[in-house]
């Protein structure tokens, strides 16, 4: 369970488009990406090391999670990492997805593949959140 301070900081309950769009979680969830993304490549290696993981990836995942409709028209590969950083950080205060599942997402083989399975995850839980 996550402490209050953490599901305060992820804002009220609000809709899917809102959230991607959401500049401060994107700029959190960069970070939460890159020490998942770095953990991973350590366990990968046996030895402690630090990366960042591609804008590329983060954007083909979202695309593959078929959230690109979530987003306005024009938006380059930057936007739409964004905008999955920002879907991963707000997973990750509201307590839908746990810090342990991204790395393992970043652990596989198709790094694509696991985020835009977690992506989709993530968005179908807030799909049934905002149903009456």
């Amino acid at each position: 369970m996550r402490p209050e301070q953490l599901r305060t900081l992820a804002g009220p309950s609000r809709p899917l488009r809102e959230i991607v769009l959401d500049k401060g979680l994107a700029a959190l969830g960069d970070a939460l990406v890159n020490f998942a993304y770095s953990l991973a490549l350590s366990l990968l290696e046996g030895r402690p090391t630090g990366g960042r993981l591609d804008n590329r990836l983060l954007s083909e995942a979202f695309r593959n999670a078929g959230l690109r409709e979530e987003l306005p028209r024009r938006m380059s590969r930057h936007d739409l990492a964004d905008a999955a950083e920002a879907l991963l950080a707000y997973g990750w205060l509201t307590d839908m997805v746990s810090f342990w599942d991204l790395v393992e997402a970043l652990r596989r083989p198709d790094m694509v593949a696991g985020l835009s399975a977690l992506l989709s995850s993530l968005a179908e839980k807030l799909r049934g959140s905002q149903r009456p």
